[in-house]
């Protein structure tokens, strides 16, 4: 209120839920006035499984509700997606593209899930988390590999929707916005998408190449930070020993979430560093 008392020219993005965009609906229109311009949705997922894996308490149509609410209100709507779980598929990447077809939100992200460790996903998933290379923990790299598909597959359908959806939007969508505001915002936003994909920054490009006519990718791993099967067997050989009588529990369950004995209480460039010294 004080800043549009002041009518200050400000313009400002927020990230938040989609339960504070649909509890807050009345307020949108004092949003805008006071200059936010843009909001970042934590959509999360298309399949209504992993929104309720995420804690989400929002469902697939309330997702839709809030990008119209945004839209209606002369602001620039984002939806983020988390890919590239352990039940990833290629349909529910291309189920990922229909759903912004269905929404039409302005902007969309396709985040890497990154199971930071001690967080309650990172121990739900425990052996399934086998790269324990902390430098590329960054959201662009799949650490997770999905049951149905390789790491390098989960990367090339995400950028394909980047592909796909920003072409559209830049041919059909962005130079016909009616709002003068939002149209220059928009099609700055996509000269700066533009700049990062020439230059090989957006989404670390660097690692993809053309063979021929095939699109090959390195991600890169340090090697020695990926468990191999005899380490993961041991992860489990040793939760099945956390009931065991006359040993610590807690100790067992660090030793089973970290068996490259990787310090995990230190920020991640840090332990990128660290790693280098473990065998």
């Amino acid at each position: 209120e004080e800043l549009v008392r002041r009518k200050l020219p400000v313009y400002w993005g927020i990230n938040t839920r989609v339960t504070d965009i649909l509890r807050d609906e009345a307020l949108l229109p004092l949003w805008r006035a006071a200059g936010l311009v843009h909001i970042s949705l934590g959509t999360e997922a298309a399949a209504q499984m992993n929104l309720d894996r995420f804690r989400k308490q929002t469902t697939i149509e309330q997702n839709k509700r809030a990008i119209e609410l945004i839209k209606k209100h002369g602001m620039v709507a984002e939806a983020q997606f988390i890919m590239g779980l352990e039940n990833e598929t290629p349909e529910t990447i291309e189920e990922t593209y229909r759903y912004v077809l269905d929404w039409k939100p302005d902007m969309a992200n396709w985040n890497m899930y990154t199971p930071w460790p001690f967080a309650e996903l990172f121990e739900e998933l425990g052996d399934k988390v086998e790269v324990r290379d902390y430098s590329k923990y960054n959201f662009v790299t799949p650490i997770m590999k999905p049951e149905a598909m390789d790491r390098e597959d989960v990367l090339k359908g995400v950028l394909r929707n980047y592909a796909r959806f920003y072409m559209r939007k830049a041919f059909l969508e962005y130079p016909f916005i009616k709002d003068p505001f939002k149209r220059r915002y928009m099609l700055g936003c996509l000269r700066a998408f533009m700049q990062t994909t020439i230059t090989r920054r957006f989404y670390d490009l660097g690692r993809v190449h053309m063979r021929g006519t095939q699109l090959e990718i390195d991600l890169g791993f340090d090697e020695s930070r990926v468990l191999t099967p005899e380490q993961i067997a041991e992860m489990k050989r040793r939760k099945e020993m956390q009931a065991a009588p006359g040993l610590d529990p807690e100790e067992i369950k660090l030793q089973a979430e970290n068996p490259l004995n990787v310090p995990l209480n230190i920020p991640v460039n840090e332990a990128a560093s660290s790693t280098q010294s473990v065998s």
